[in-house]
Formats: C-alpha cells, sequence, structure tokens
C-alpha cells in the first residue's frame, strides 16, 4: 500500500478535475478549482500526522465523492471542509467566494467536527443527534463527512493506538450503520473492514490468511459458474452482464460469530451478480436459474417487490454451486445495481441534484421521523435509543389490511404495529390478528404478515408492562409519554385547606405483594387526621397509578381501595367514612454511579446493555467502549470488550435491580462499580 508522503497533491487533484469533467460544465469545474486554490492557500504548510501536506486529505476525500457523480457545490465543499476549524476562514469570506450553498455546507461539516458516540463525556450523546439532524437539513453534508471519515480511515496507522481504538469504535458504531442506511455499499464495506482491523487485529489477520489461502481455489469455481451462467443465457437470448463479488472480511466474521460456526463452515464467501435491463427479465432468470441449478429451500428473498428500507432491490437466491457448497446469486436490473452500489448519491443523480426532493421522497421517510423524534423526546440518550433500535437494526416486512408495506425493528409485535401507525392506534388498543386470526398481543412478527389492530375507545391506555415485550425504541416513548400524563393527572393535588384537612403519607409496604407506592417512586396522600396510619387493601391491592379512595377503619386507620374495587358499594354505605386520596411524587436525589461492564464483543451487546437502563428510566450521562481484550480470552472465546457507563440513579433498589439484569444478560462476564 502506498504510503501517504508518497502521493502528490496536484497530481490527485489533477486526477480529480480529469473525472469531474465527465458531467461537470467548465464553470462548473471552475468552482471546484478556486476552492481548490483558496483551499491550498489558507491551509498553507499544515501537516497531516503521517507528514504529508494537509491539502492531500480533503484532495483524497474528494476522490471518494468523485465516483458518486455529485454536484460541484459538493466537491467544492469538500475541498474546503477543514478550513473553518483549522484556520483564519470565516463563513462571510466562504460565502463571498464561493456562494451560500457552498459556505453552508463547509459549516455543517464544520459542526459535526469531533463528532464522538462513545469517547468524551463531554460529548455525550448529544453528538449523535448532530450528525443525523445534519442529515435532514442536506444530506451532501453527511456525504462529505462519510468520505472524510473514510480517508481518516484509511490512513489511520500514523496516530497512537488510543486514537486508533477510539476512531475505529465511533466508525463501526456510527458511520457504518450510517452508510449502510445510506444504501452507500462499497462505502460501508470499506469502512467496515479498516474498523475491524483495529478493533480485533487478531482476528483480521488470521481471516485474512484464511481467505487469502483459499482465493486461488475460489476463483476457478466463480469462473467456472459465471461461464455456465453466461452460457444458458446466451441460448435464451437475454443480455446480461455476470461477475463474481467477494464478501468483505468484516461481514464473514460477523456471520461466524452469528452462527458459531468456523470459517470452513462459511460457504458464500462469494456473490454471483446477473444484471439484466428490465424487471421481467429479473424473475425469467431466476426461473432459469432454478431449471440450471438445485435450489436451497427457503433461500429466495425477493427484494424488488419488497425493497429494503433503504432502497435496495434485488432477486436473491441460493443454489448448490459445482463444488457442492451453497452460491448465492443476485439478480437485479443495471438501474437497480447502480443505486444500490451508490445509494443516496444514485438518487442524487437522478434528481439532479435536489437536496429537498430527496428528503422529501418516501425513501428518507426514516429522517423526517428524526426530526419529528428530536422535538419529542426528553434527553439524547432516549433520541439515540430510538434511533438505533429504529433506524439502524435490522428489519421485518409486514402489511396492513389494505395492502401498504410497513417497516419495522426484527422482534417487534402487533404494539409495534399498532404505534407506527399512529399514536392513537396504539393507545386504544385491545387486540390484534394476525393473519386473520386473534394473537396475544406480544406475538413477535416476521416478514409477510399481515397485522390487523383491534380498537377501542374503552381501552383504558397502554399498559406498563408492555414496555418489557415491546420492540421499537419509538413504541416505548409513546408508552412511556402516555405514562408520564397519566401520572402528571394522578399526582396533581387538589386545592385543600391544609390547616382543615392536615395529610397523612404512606409509604408502609404493601401485604399484597404487588408493587408498593414507594417503590413506585410515588406515595398516597389522604384527608383526615395525620396519626392514622395507612393500610393498602388486599381485595384489591392498589399501585400507582390507579385511582383510589381511602375508608376510615375502626381503630385500624385507613385502607386504600382502588376506586373500582368490588367492596366500594358497601363501604360507601357509611360515607362519613369515605376520604379523598390521591398520588403524590416522592422527592429523590439523584446519584451518578460509575458501572464498569466486561462483556463478550458479539453484534448487539451495546443495545441489550442499554436497554437495561432504558427499562427503567435511567439517564446514562456516558457510555463508553473502554477497551477491547482480546489478549486476555481463552483459545475459541469470542473477543471480550469493556463498556464503562456513568449513569443516575435515583433509588438504591432500582441500582440493584439494575445490576443484577446486567450480571444476568448470556454477554456478560462481569459487572461492578467504579
Amino acid at each position: 500500500m502506498k504510503l501517504d508522503t508518497e502521493f502528490d497533491v496536484d497530481e490527485e487533484f489533477g486526477t480529480l478535475i480529469a473525472t469531474l469533467r465527465g458531467w461537470l460544465s467548465p464553470e462548473e469545474v471552475g468552482l471546484v478549482e478556486r476552492a481548490f486554490v483558496f483551499a491550498r492557500q489558507r491551509h498553507g504548510d499544515q501537516k497531516r500526522a503521517s507528514g504529508a501536506p494537509y491539502m492531500l486529505h480533503p484532495v483524497k476525500a474528494a476522490l471518494v465523492l468523485a465516483g458518486y457523480r455529485l454536484d460541484a457545490e459538493t466537491y467544492a465543499a469538500c475541498l474546503l471542509h477543514d478550513v473553518l476549524e483549522d484556520t483564519q476562514t470565516t463563513g462571510k469570506e466562504l460565502e463571498d467566494g464561493f456562494g451560500s450553498k457552498v459556505a453552508s455546507l463547509v459549516e455543517g461539516v464544520t459542526k459535526l467536527h469531533g463528532l464522538n458516540y462513545l469517547s468524551r463525556e463531554e460529548n455525550n450523546l448529544e453528538n449523535v443527534r448532530k450528525i443525523l439532524l445534519a442529515m435532514a437539513a442536506d444530506l451532501r453534508v453527511v456525504l462529505i463527512k462519510l468520505a472524510d471519515r473514510l480517508h481518516n480511515m484509511r490512513t489511520l496507522q500514523y496516530l497512537s493506538e488510543d486514537k486508533q481504538q477510539r476512531i475505529a469504535q465511533e466508525t463501526m458504531e456510527i458511520y457504518v450503520p450510517l452508510a449502510h442506511r445510506l444504501g452507500i455499499y462499497e462505502l460501508k464495506w470499506e469502512m467496515e473492514d479498516l474498523a475491524f482491523r483495529y478493533l480485533n487485529p487478531d482476528e483480521y489477520r488470521r481471516l485474512a490468511g484464511l481467505v487469502a489461502a483459499k482465493r486461488a481455489e475460489r476463483e476457478a469455481f466463480v469462473k467456472e459458474t459465471i461461464g455456465q451462467i453466461d452460457h444458458f443465457l446466451e441460448e435464451k437470448d437475454i443480455h446480461a452482464q455476470v461477475s463474481g463479488r467477494p464478501k468483505n472480511l468484516y461481514s464473514i466474521y460477523r456471520k461466524m460469530v452469528q452462527q458459531g460456526k468456523t470459517f470452513d463452515e462459511i460457504y458464500d464467501l462469494i456473490a454471483v451478480r446477473i444484471l439484466v435491463n428490465t424487471i421481467p427479465e429479473c424473475y425469467l432468470v431466476l426461473g432459469y436459474v432454478h431449471e440450471a441449478f438445485t435450489v436451497v429451500p427457503g433461500r429466495v428473498k425477493d427484494y424488488i417487490a419488497l425493497p429494503k428500507p433503504n432502497g435496495y432491490q434485488s432477486l436473491h437466491t441460493t443454489v448448490m454451486g459445482s463444488n457442492g457448497e451453497p452460491l448465492e446469486i443476485q439478480i437485479r436490473t443495471k438501474r437497480m445495481h447502480e443505486v444500490d452500489e451508490m445509494g443516496v448519491a444514485a438518487h442524487w443523480k437522478y434528481k439532479e441534484g435536489k437536496a429537498a426532493d430527496l428528503v422529501d421522497s418516501e425513501r428518507f421517510a426514516w429522517l423526517r421521523q428524526m426530526v419529528d423524534w428530536q422535538r419529542d423526546v426528553r434527553s439524547s440518550g432516549e433520541f439515540v435509543e430510538r434511533v438505533k433500535v429504529d433506524v439502524f437494526s435490522d428489519e421485518v416486512l409486514v402489511f396492513t389490511p389494505k395492502g401498504d408495506v410497513i417497516n419495522l425493528p426484527v422482534g417487534s409485535t402487533p404494539v409495534d404495529f399498532a404505534y407506527h401507525v399512529h399514536t392513537d392506534v396504539g393507545n386504544n388498543l385491545v387486540g390484534a390478528k394476525v393473519n386473520d386470526r386473534i394473537v396475544p398481543i406480544d406475538t413477535e412478527l416476521v416478514t409477510g404478515d399481515r397485522v390487523q389492530i383491534i380498537t377501542s375507545r374503552n381501552s383504558g391506555g397502554p399498559k406498563s408492562d408492555w414496555l418489557q415485550f415491546v420492540k421499537a425504541a419509538s413504541t416505548k416513548g409513546h408508552i412511556r409519554a402516555y405514562l408520564r400524563k397519566k401520572e402528571l393527572e394522578h399526582s396533581t393535588p387538589e386545592k385543600l385547606d391544609v390547616e382543615e384537612h392536615p395529610r397523612t403519607v404512606a409509604t408502609r409496604p404493601s401485604l399484597s405483594g404487588r408493587r408498593t407506592a414507594a417503590d413506585s417512586g410515588f406515595r398516597i396522600v389522604v384527608r383526615g387526621d395525620a396519626t392514622l396510619p395507612i393500610i393498602m387493601a388486599t381485595c384489591c391491592s392498589p399501585s400507582y397509578p390507579d385511582e383510589i379512595l381511602g375508608y376510615v377503619t375502626r381503630g385500624r386507620g385507613v385502607t386504600i381501595h382502588r376506586v373500582d374495587c368490588a367492596n366500594i358499594p358497601s363501604l360507601a354505605m357509611e360515607p362519613e367514612r369515605l376520604v379523598d386520596a390521591h398520588w403524590e411524587m416522592i422527592p429523590r436525589k439523584v446519584r451518578e454511579r460509575t458501572i464498569v461492564i466486561e462483556t463478550m464483543n458479539v453484534p448487539g451487546v451495546l443495545y441489550q446493555v442499554s436497554e437495561e437502563f432504558a427499562q427503567r428510566d435511567i439517564n446514562i450521562k456516558y457510555m463508553k467502549n473502554a477497551e477491547h481484550l482480546s489478549m486476555f480470552r481463552k483459545k475459541g472465546e469470542a473477543p471480550r470488550t469493556q463498556i464503562k457507563i456513568v449513569a443516575e440513579f435515583a433509588d438504591e433498589a432500582v441500582y440493584r435491580q439494575t445490576m443484577e439484569a446486567l450480571r444476568e444478560l448470556t454477554s456478560v462476564i462481569s459487572v461492578n462499580q467504579q
């Protein structure tokens, strides 16, 4: 690999301009050239960590974007993207010299400078909100940021080991799923492999060696298969382009970890791709492939009829190759292929660079959803929780009764479906049908299910125990919002004459075994004698946020009943003994705790850990993957990682429950307070 210092800035910029002339006008090329001259003059003698001229970095980032045929403003902004941060240049100078759009793009990228996800406490989780909302303002800002990150990953060897780990972790946690969601797969795969190389160097080298050892054998097999496909397509008079694409290293590693397989048990290291001209030809070719090869049952996927949320379209099938091993074959049109490879950038090209059209399109409805979310959520942590689960997770595709397709996170239930349709549908849910059969509302949905929600205005609203089985973070947000609203309604004290009606407060444990008032963070306030003890009635076992009523007993104090208790009518025979009662929030002192968790470094472990905090409404102030512990693991054991969390606890019991719940997670090795 060529060293950073071996590149010549002028030669690299010449390559960029020669490429851009393929679609930009002379005036547009002139804008890019002026941006280069300006940026070079402002950066002056600045150097990269490698010792190369700093100007090499923005040129290399622009070359990353050159493959996506974007507009001149994007390339100009990419060349200028560090001048506001690293030089004395002002936004006014950029606007005067290059126009408001270029200046706005540069300012947008500058605001994302130093983005951290799991590293610095002072940045907390607010930075994730910044990058995701920047996308909604102008997608080009994030395209430049992705190109900037890719070149930084390519030159990571010049930084300290601590910075390598931090930047690689950020890349894997934010930029890789972001590129995936935008459908920019080539960029995603390269960033993924580069991050893998630094986060788990031993596994990376071992896997790279295993792949290289079988390369010649694999290439011969693919060449034979391509020849076979070319031959029968020619006989059918179908003009197609057939090629093979090797799977990237990290995708192989992830499959090994997720499926518990060794390298020798992973067969689909290369996929064969068939590109045709029309959609009907896609299905025609699928039939011919199934005639020529033995099909692996249950492995046909139609992403043309049901595109992935990021717009990906293709037919996938797995067949048995001539070597007796499974082989994945992908069939799509050339237009689909361009969109699949270039993602959002391909849509930019076909939309003639109109950012508003892109953000308004159905393909990017999730961007608009994030803008709505950030207005509603109470903290950056809650926002990030929603984004991680609802935007960056795998999805199932289910149908409404009218045949509309709904995308939901894997593991979603009818409750998630209901809230996705509309908040009121979720709040009034009383039952659900899946494929015309009544099912429990915690049933896990699978792709292809047809879901119908049964609602009633007398449903009583969502229940707190729904939080234990719903999947989508947005669903949990809606449920918590409803419950918080009900809490406020119940905990607002009536206007009483305090001297005439002194208050008696109950925090005594319940005999019913249910969650007590004190456990819930609320206490009971009744009218009457402040010296009277308060007892929770065992006949109806009231618990927060039930509507309640007090009954003054003879000699035992005040018993608290639910207002819908079956005994209320008989108690009402003595109305003078009934007293008003309501719930009041108990003020609590918040205490910060630092928790260190050692886990197996497997996909989803961060979500599992953070979910234990989210379920208990615990605010995470800081979360970091402290270090990778690959050198301490036993032979054959999955890599380890250490997660450091600073969280706010208002209750000692909740703290203990959280620690116990974390220790019960299958991927967790140890949990300790620091």
